[in-house]
């Protein structure tokens, strides 16, 4: 419950937010869902996105709880119409020594990435050492693109790893895209000195950039700078490739760029809504679990008030009729503890049989109202004497049915004493003085 009120508040007052997908062995993450309101046409344009890894079998909708039927036509995979991507590849040639892999493992790899593009993706080529090189800017011009990969030289000699890739991810940031990826071919060492990985992992996340990281290792004692490369695809919400022995994944090959062109598009009229809706994207998988992608979506209400409040109605009836019941019954008890109360102020006062009369300065007096009375020092006694001498339940008075009174001692300390005699149990008279402990009292009768 309390997720869902952060959702609403997070999407009030828009036509569109992203509220990221949770399922089982999935990576939230990597897989969201951004809907769009076109307020003239009522249209509804949900782009989905997923993991690379997920195999999607099926998609059905959702909104406000309800199944939404879909035709064929209303979804398509991406890049749906005016969808484009943007791929900056960044090759690091800081270390002369690492020649063959720059100048032949990367060009080559590269190349055969290259052989997979697409009409809607646009490719750069940069590199980096202690500064970031434009080689060729990002654009589907195939034949620079190409052309440029003969300036891949491994001529540096230090290594400023996070500055430039914050460099290329400024790049990328200022690029029209829908979506944007950086492919980062390097041995993970790092030479810097003002920049972090969390630097780089705050503007991506800015700039809406995946990673794709190809790790080179030369030996196998390099092989933890490799975790830099590796902990940046992860948390780019990219993909991860150990491209050290020159051999890649087939299903990588085929599809270079999938970390970033998983999902589609599903569109749905939204006429019939007017007011904050869930939309709930499902995604059918080979898994045991389908994945879930959740948004909300704000209508416009363009009903009357006639019309709203005769929907309201209609919605909460069963709310209403409860309330109701409720309010009547609240009503019905009030009555009856109002009347109460009055029969309660209308009876006669209890009728003092007798009372006792403390033989102190205050005289206090105790009412007998009862026919049986209990004094002690405990405050649970119908006479409460707080005085250490006298016993927690010390006696009892009792009033029999003729209307004459008897005390009885309840196994006292300090026993009962009347008119200076021990006793145990007595008939009182009027004026009588009855000690317990050190408190002496008068018995007298009404």
């Amino acid at each position: 419950m309390v997720q869902r009120m952060l959702k609403r508040l997070l999407c009030f007052g828009v036509l569109s937010c992203v509220i990221y997908a949770s399922a089982q062995d999935v990576d939230s993450r990597k897989s969201g869902v951004q809907c769009n309101l076109d307020s003239a046409t009522q249209k509804v344009t949900c782009d989905y996105r997923f993991p690379f890894n997920v195999d999607v079998k099926d998609v059905s909708l959702k909104v406000g709880g309800q199944p939404i039927q879909l035709e064929q036509s209303d979804i398509s995979v991406y890049p749906a119409e005016g969808q484009t991507t943007a791929i900056l590849f960044l090759v690091d040639v800081s270390d002369a020594r690492r020649k063959n892999t720059v100048e032949k493992k990367n060009v080559r790899l590269i190349a055969d990435m290259l052989a997979q593009q697409q009409a809607h993706q646009s490719i750069g080529i940069a590199s980096f050492d202690s500064e970031f090189h434009l080689l060729t800017p990002i654009s589907n011009d195939r034949a620079a693109i190409e052309s440029s990969l003969k300036d891949i030289k491994a001529a540096g000699e230090a290594t400023e790893y996070y500055k430039n890739i914050l460099s290329a991810i400024d790049l990328l940031k200022k690029t029209e895209a829908t979506r944007k990826g950086l492919v980062i071919l390097s041995d993970g060492k790092d030479e810097d000195k003002a920049y972090t990985r969390e630097d780089v992992l705050k503007a991506a996340k800015e700039a809406g950039v995946s990673i794709l990281g190809v790790g080179f290792r030369e030996r196998v004692s390099d092989s933890p700078y490799l975790q830099n490369i590796q902990k940046l695809a992860i948390e780019t919400q990219g993909q991860y490739i150990d491209g050290s022995d020159g051999r890649y994944p087939s299903t990588f090959m085929a599809q270079p760029f999938a970390f970033l062109e998983k999902g589609g598009r599903i569109v749905f009229k939204g006429d019939k809504y007017n007011s904050t809706q869930d939309v709930l994207i499902v995604l059918g998988t080979r898994a045991e679990k389908p994945l879930e992608l959740t948004t909300q979506v704000d209508f416009p209400d363009k009903r009357s008030k006639s019309e709203k409040a005769k929907e309201f109605v209609k919605a909460n009836l069963l709310f209403l009729i409860l309330g109701s019941v409720a309010f009547l019954a609240v009503v019905a008890y009030l009555i009856y503890f109002l009347r109460a109360r009055k029969k309660a102020s209308e009876l006669p006062p209890p009728i003092e049989y007798a009372y006792l009369e403390e033989m102190s300065g205050a005289k206090t007096r105790h009412s007998l109202t009862k026919t049986a009375i209990r004094l002690g020092r405990s405050n649970d006694n119908d006479v409460y004497l707080p005085n250490d001498s006298i016993s927690s339940h010390h006696a009892e008075i009792h009033r029999r049915r003729e209307g004459d009174f008897y005390i009885v001692d309840l196994s006292s300390t300090n026993g009962v004493y009347v008119n200076e005699k021990l006793v145990t149990q007595t008939e009182l008279n009027d004026g009588d003085m009855i000690e317990l402990g050190e408190v002496r009292l008068h018995f007298y009768i009404n």
